[in-house]
């Protein structure tokens, strides 16, 4: 019995060393905010053109053209970006505060429940033990998408207006392109349930993505983690080295998988809040319409891989990093 709790403290401590992270616990709140909406309104300044160039492809037809035939690079590419820097922030506060603070508490109890079981569950303690390797992903997955979820409700308004800007007409966009204008006709036509459009297939896009997001960029992190630890015997790699190609490897993956796997609901969600006049209700035949012709539901795809690619790596690169000076014990 000794031994077994031996090996317990032995593989509390090996998953603590291994995760090695900074925890919602340790984080001041009023920092991480604070230092946050300035990076990421200037990430979102730098990637903004992606988002564009993906909403475009995803709503083209064979009479709509994906790219710009008249205008400056930024007249075109920066369409919707006051109202995407205006509202992501107070969405992006929100999706972070129910990410740290869902994963941390999944991951606390199923570690205690993992290594401390029930005494009707003492018979099963070496299997419940093997599952450990699972912790991660598996509170990632889940937190993700509840952060994803509880965020909807600032995201779908802001992504109605802005796609309606970034897929205007050049005529149209320089006589009517501004998000109060957009706001002002959507209201005026469709009335204020207009700015939620979609809302419910949005919900419904946003579980899976965001926690196939998380669960795959979590559990490949946790995999490749040890590569980064100062005391792995590869030297001739320097540490920042190893770091970055962790981080860049871990967000690709989730970005491939979360890509695909959720791209015709992402594709049907992106055609229905960008379409004129009062939206046509989605019967199960009329999505089952959609999903039949493949070959539009993936429009997009590529452009949204390198999207969520390059966001996730940038992003969470600098997520991290955040993370890492709003420590309460940062430079102490």
């Amino acid at each position: 019995m000794s031994s077994l709790s031996s090996q317990n403290q032995q593989q509390r401590a090996h998953d603590v060393g291994r995760r090695n992270e900074t925890t919602w616990s340790d984080i001041d709140k009023t920092r991480l905010y604070g230092i946050g909406s300035v990076m990421y309104s200037a990430l979102t300044v730098a990637l903004h053109p992606l988002t564009v160039a993906k909403i475009r492809r995803q709503v083209a037809t064979n009479n709509n053209q994906t790219t710009f035939n008249s205008g400056s690079f930024f007249q075109n590419y920066y369409r919707g970006l006051s109202v995407v820097v205006s509202l992501a922030i107070p969405a992006r506060i929100i999706y972070i505060s129910t990410l740290e603070f869902t994963r941390e508490l999944i991951d606390t109890n199923t570690r205690q429940f993992i290594f401390n079981p029930p005494p009707a569950m003492a018979a099963y303690e070496k299997q419940l033990q093997s599952l450990s390797p699972f912790v991660t992903p598996f509170s990632g997955g889940i937190a993700g998408g509840m952060a994803a979820v509880s965020s909807q409700a600032i995201i779908v308004p802001m992504d109605v207006i802005s796609q309606k800007l970034m897929v205007m007409e050049a005529n149209m966009y320089r006589q009517k392109g501004s998000a109060m204008n957009v706001m002002k006709s959507i209201i005026a036509t469709e009335g204020y349930g207009g700015l939620f459009r979609g809302f419910g297939l949005s919900l419904f896009t946003s579980l899976p993505a965001g926690t196939i997001w998380w669960a795959s960029y979590a559990g490949v992190k946790d995999q490749l983690n040890h590569y980064a630890d100062l005391n792995y015997p590869m030297e001739a790699i320097p540490v920042i080295a190893r770091q970055g190609f962790v981080q860049v490897t871990s967000a690709f993956s989730a970005a491939l998988a979360a890509s695909i796997l959720t791209q015709p609901l992402d594709t049907i969600k992106t055609r229905m809040q960008v379409a004129k006049g009062k939206p046509v209700f989605f019967s199960p035949v009329a999505v089952a319409k959609e999903l039949a012709s493949t070959s539009g539901l993936f429009k997009g795809l590529l452009p949204r891989i390198g999207h969520m690619g390059v966001w996730g790596s940038v992003l969470s690169a600098a997520y991290e990093y955040l993370k890492f000076v709003s420590r309460k014990d940062y430079n102490t």
